[in-house]
């Protein structure tokens, strides 16, 4: 663990300890525990846009892995009512409108669930950084407090074991990993949760420290 990712941690703590939300939504993690001995997040969101900072929130997807597997029943799959949907989203994700005044959620449900969901894990995802901002734009507006945990970006760890530039679905197809169409966040999260089992399930007795963990 760098220095620098230990100040910025202290940092963070320092800022947002007093917070009313921080103990409902904040569990540390050990980082000398066994990779294969922690909790961690997968997950992905679907938006309206490209930019975090217009883009509203229309899904949220993510599933657990423990002891290196993916618990299936505890998944989160959970649709926004955002204030506008673009035509240009819907080819993206297939998500319509139609779909979202029925199956939809307040943002502050479906934020508040998720935080609670992911307490005590390290997040884990494809390009994580857009789907991180795209949760704290919420979660700091209705609940005063970011994304704390640990983050791991699978494409990050890809990079450092070799790997040449691709998107999800080309890694996928290069760690003979089946994809098909279009994806929901589920979908995404799932199929980027089997893309690190592969590439982390030969490191499960090393130190959770030893992953180029951000946050």
């Amino acid at each position: 663990m760098s220095l620098i990712l230990k100040l910025k941690k202290k940092l963070l703590l320092k800022k947002y300890s007093d917070s009313e939300n921080f103990q409902r939504f904040f569990k540390d993690v050990d980082l000398n525990a066994p990779i294969r001995e922690a909790s961690f997040t997968v997950f992905d969101t679907e938006t309206t846009g490209l930019d975090p900072k217009r883009a509203e929130l229309v899904s949220v997807g993510a599933l657990k892995v423990k002891d290196l597997q993916i618990d299936l029943s505890s998944a989160f799959h959970r649709f926004v009512k955002p204030l506008n949907l673009e035509r240009s989203s819907v080819e993206i994700h297939g998500i319509t409108w139609e779909e979202l005044i029925e199956r939809g959620e307040e943002p502050e449900t479906v934020i508040g669930d998720f935080l609670e969901y992911v307490k005590g894990t390290i997040l884990v995802g494809f390009n994580i950084e857009f789907d991180r901002r795209m949760i704290e734009k919420y979660s700091l507006k209705r609940f005063g407090i970011p994304l704390l945990n640990y983050r791991l970006d699978v494409f990050r760890l890809w990079k450092r074991k070799g790997g040449q530039e691709k998107d999800l679905q080309g890694i996928a197809k290069e760690l003979d990993i089946p994809t098909a169409g279009i994806h929901s966040a589920l979908d995404d999260a799932y199929i980027t949760a089997l893309v690190f089992l592969k590439l982390v399930y030969r490191m499960g007795d090393e130190p959770l420290r030893s992953l180029p963990l951000m946050i």
